[in-house]
């Protein structure tokens, strides 16, 4: 039983260059409901939780949560310019959203209502990385950051 406990208890951590990216249980969860989205849509090709992504999207979040950047994908082409270094890709595609909600589902919802939302979970990209920040007055502060990466 020990043995099998190994693997699951690493599962949310990924190695990058400077270290380890921890995987929150809200972003991955996110992450999920979207790629179960795209594939009740038909689109079943690669769509993975991208370790880079998610880090360049957790850092984007912070910033919204204190108040460093306004809510809006206007301040990411610093993250772009990271992402594109690290992995390259093409294709970039973003969301952003503060709400008081914590569950998937109903975040999946706020998501596609926001403008071109539902066209932008649905876009030509094999990437993803989810960023979520909470600030002290309970909003939480998501970001979606997709692109695509050819293999």
């Amino acid at each position: 039983m020990a043995l099998f406990m190994i693997p699951v208890l690493f599962s949310s951590c990924e190695k990058d260059e400077e270290g380890f990216t921890q995987i929150k249980g809200i972003e991955s969860l996110i992450y999920q409901v979207i790629k179960a989205h795209r594939e009740d849509n038909g689109l079943t090709g690669p769509f993975v939780h991208q370790f880079v992504m998610v880090k360049e999207a957790q850092i984007y979040s912070y910033k919204m949560a204190n108040d460093a950047e306004a809510v809006g994908t206007q301040g990411l082409a610093e993250h772009w310019n990271t992402i594109h270094e690290k992995i390259g890709g093409t294709n970039d595609q973003a969301l952003v959203l503060c709400t008081t909600s914590n569950n998937e589902d109903l975040i999946l919802s706020e998501l596609m209502q926001l403008s071109g939302g539902e066209d932008i979970l649905l876009s030509d990209v094999t990437q993803c990385g989810i960023g979520v920040e909470d600030d002290d007055a309970g909003n939480h502060y998501i970001t979606v950051l997709l692109m695509k990466v050819d293999s």
